[in-house]
């Protein structure tokens, strides 16, 4: 079945399908936007109407070029939708799968650019404000298939299905942990909720599974995968042999990757000089 491009816009194309939303590029008026329609199996679940909401309610309040726009929400035979800014940019676990395409680890050089400037871009997310003070955004699901490094290596954050912010109605608050290996310990273990810490520490388990090439926990099945998160977080032993990091490099991510959240920053500001300032560019 074609992608059932919004009355009034052209499909260019069909970008996937994930668990909640079915998304693709279409035209309208010139300019090319992303669509996001829940998948056949979420049209008629409450969670699914729910993260189509929240996406669109944290894209609404918050604003920053990391960030898509929301352009507007619609309805129409085939269920809700939402229309937001098409971001240019690759996801990092394609650029991973790239460079281990050719036999190598992403360069020491532009995994340092992409760690700095994802941390800088998370920190100014964290910090967004509008007249009615702080907007409290948590991502809540960040990943190597929700960064994209931009053409210009710049890094945007997509898929707020799962967001956290202020004002959040209770009815549309989340279950959802996040993406496994990503999730923080404490996430996983379901002892507290998506969280401005828990987005930090997905962020580095992030930027570990870039410089390390490959899988950053042992499991590899979902159910075992849970439990060796929510007991000893990835596996930071990578560090160890990821070549490309300098010392001060490494300690940086450990910090970020502590098993236990007071042994974390607060928040992405908190690395910027000490965790995304030790990634410098060689």
């Amino acid at each position: 079945m074609a992608y059932p491009a919004p009355e009034g816009t052209e499909l260019v194309r069909r970008l996937g399908a994930g668990t909640m939303f079915d998304v693709a590029l279409v035209r309208e008026e010139g300019r090319v936007l992303a669509c996001k329609r829940l998948t056949s199996r979420m049209v008629r679940e409450a969670i699914g109407r729910a993260a189509l909401v929240r996406e669109a309610k944290a894209l609404a309040l918050a604003k920053h070029p990391a960030l898509p726009a929301l352009v507007r929400v619609g309805s129409d035979g085939h269920g809700p939708f939402v229309l937001e800014t098409a971001l240019e940019g690759v996801p990092l676990r394609g650029l991973v799968e790239a460079w281990r395409a050719r036999g190598r680890s992403v360069p020491a050089r532009l995994a340092a650019h992409v760690a700095l400037a994802a941390v800088e871009a998370l920190a100014d997310v964290q910090e967004l404000r509008d007249e009615a003070g702080p907007i409290d955004l948590v991502h809540g699901d960040l990943g190597p298939d929700h960064v994209l490094v931009g053409p210009l290596g710049d890094v945007r954050f997509i898929d707020f299905g799962a967001a956290r912010f202020r004002g959040l109605d209770a009815a549309l608050v989340a279950d959802d942990r996040g993406t496994l290996p990503y999730v923080a310990p404490e996430v996983a273990r379901g002892e507290a909720p998506p969280s401005a810490q828990a987005d930090v520490y997905a962020l580095a388990a992030t930027i570990l599974h870039m410089v390390s090439g490959g899988p950053i926990c042992r499991s590899r099945d979902e159910a075992t995968m849970l439990v060796e998160i929510g007991e000893k977080g990835v596996r930071v032993d990578l560090l160890d042999v990821a070549s490309a990091l300098t010392p001060s490099e490494r300690d940086a991510l450990r910090s970020a990757l502590a098993l236990e959240p007071a042994a974390r920053p607060d928040t992405a500001r908190g690395r910027v000089a000490g965790f995304g300032g030790a990634l410098t560019p060689r």
